[in-house]
Formats: C-alpha cells, structure tokens, sequence
C-alpha cells in the first residue's frame, strides 16, 4: 500500500487546523452531561478535519476578546499557507503518483488564492468576535440568534455555490476570482456538481453521529484520539473531493487512480500513465505506442505462408 502510506503523512494539516478551533474544544472540555448530534451542512472543503463531522455542545466557558482575536489571526495565517501545500501535495500524488512533495512551493505558489479563500469568512469571525467579545458569548437563547441564523443560511448558501474553488485553484494552476467563477458556473448546471454535494452532505450527517458519541462524551480522551481520526477521514474526504472537480471541470487535469486496498495504480503503474500524453489542458491525447496484441503483417497466415515483402 505505497501510494496510501505516502498520502497520509498529509492528514497533519486538517490536525493541526483543527485546534484553532478554540470553542469547539471548549465545548468538549466544558461538557456536564452527555451529548447526541450531528451535524446538518457540510460542504467539500480543502481544510476537512474532525470538527466537520462533530457537533459540539454550546460551552459555559470565556475567551476574552484579545485572545480570540490572536487565535482568528493565527488560524488564517496558518490556512492560508497550508492549505496551498496541502492541495498541491495531494494533486501531485494524483496526477503522477509522485513520491516527491514540494510543500513549501506548493504553499507559495498558492498563497494569494489561498489567503483570499481563508480571509474572507476569518474576517467574519472576527467581526462576530467584535461583536460579542470573544469565543463562547453567544447562547442560543440571545439576541444573537437571527444573526447566527442569518450567518448559517450565508453559509448554506455560498457553500455550495464555491466549494469546488481552492481546489480549481490547484488543478487550473490559476488565481480566485478564475476559480470562484467557475465554481459558481458548475453550481448553477446542477447535476454532478449537486449531487456530490448532497452526496456529501449525507456522508458527513452519517458520520457525525458516531464521530460526535465518541469525541464529545469522551472529552480530553476523545479530543486526543478523535483529532487524528478526524484528519484522517478529512482527507479521504479532500481526496475524493479533489478527483471529483477534476472529473467534472473541463479545463482540469485527468487525475490517476488507484487501488488502496492492493496499493497498485491504475492506469498504469506508478512510473507512468497508460492512457499516452496529455494536451495543455491535461486532457488525454491518443496513445501511438503498438499494441502487441495487434495480428504481425509478417506473421504467417493460416495456410502457413507469410505476406509477401512490401
């Protein structure tokens, strides 16, 4: 299992992601009780990790509102520089079973997108922070409620409109607003594009009832084995996310694949691809090798004699 061992190591970004999430962890910890839920919208995201498939309790506990403000500040920062690596790692390992990573310029390559794509819902939750301030202020008996309301229907919404973004970024090599289009153009055809997002969706309320039982109730138990589990359902998820806007989208490369479960490629092995070149845009080109199951010209005929030389 070569080509699942070399993927793994990258479950490390959605792990460390993961733990600026200063209220959810102070939900865990904070729990009196026990807990059941789900959660009820999730979208293919390039940063997956264990809180998209856990619902949290509301938590009684205070972060005042200069150290949220620095963890809003570190989370994007953070993000923005490995989420570029993270993508990039992954689509090198699809697009040519690499054994080599470029991280570091795979995170550089993609900042500007990146930070974009990061800063614009931080800036949201720093404006939420302003406004209450700090992590664990709000109930949902407060007069927040249609606000957060307001911010969950937003969410829904642009969502599903541009979760195949970052990843368009990745494939097409090009900037946010190229990809936020093209996002925005596959959401309103419908069909795959909104069925991997019901698909989706359906995946991680499935998951999140057991995810949440076990991480939840567990607290500094469940947050120490959950964390990594998370990370590692979160790219499985990132990968199959990946594939999929490249299947879809016309302008990105055509992704290998392979069989986890005998650790063999497929087209091909992994030194090669056996559909033959690729155009500019990745597409597949015919491939001129011979085939050796072709008849020989020369090879005799059922009467025993050859074709006559040429």
């Amino acid at each position: 299992m070569a080509t699942l061992r070399r993927r793994l190591w990258l479950a490390f970004v959605p792990v460390v992601l993961s733990l600026f999430s200063v209220d959810k962890i102070l939900g865990v910890l904070g729990l009196d009780g026990f807990h059941v839920g789900v959660t009820l919208v999730s979208f293919p995201s390039p940063s997956s990790g264990v809180w998209q498939f856990v619902n949290t309790p509301q938590s009684d506990a205070h972060v005042g509102l200069a150290a949220s403000l620095g963890v809003v500040a570190a989370a994007f920062v953070t993000s923005a520089f490995l989420l570029g690596g993270y993508l990039g790692s992954l689509r090198r390992l699809l697009d040519a079973g690499a054994a080599e990573y470029d991280f570091v310029g795979d995170a550089r390559a993609h900042l500007a997108p990146m930070a974009v794509w990061t800063g614009v819902p931080s800036l949201v939750t720093a404006g939420v922070v302003l406004v209450t301030g700090g992590f664990g202020t709000v109930d949902g008996s407060s007069a927040f409620l249609p606000v957060v309301l307001v911010l969950f229907v937003l969410y829904a919404v642009f969502g599903y409109l541009f979760y195949a973004a970052p990843f368009l970024v990745v494939l097409r090599e090009t900037g946010i607003a190229d990809a936020l289009r093209s996002s925005y153009d596959l959401a309103l055809s419908g069909g795959p594009y909104a069925s991997y997002a019901v698909g989706y969706l359906l995946f991680a309320l499935l998951v999140s009832v057991p995810m949440s039982l076990f991480v939840v109730n567990l607290g500094v138990v469940g947050l120490l084995l959950g964390i990594p589990v998370g990370g590692r359902v979160g790219l499985a998820a990132t990968t199959a996310s990946m594939r999929f806007v490249a299947d879809v989208d016309d302008r990105s490369p055509t992704l290998r694949r392979w069989d986890d479960h005998r650790g063999v490629d497929t087209p091909g092995d992994a030194g090669g691809d056996s559909r033959g070149e690729r155009d500019e845009f990745g597409h597949d080109t015919p491939d001129d090798t011979p085939d050796d199951d072709a008849p020989d010209d020369d090879a005799p005929d059922d009467d025993g004699v050859g074709d006559p030389p040429r």
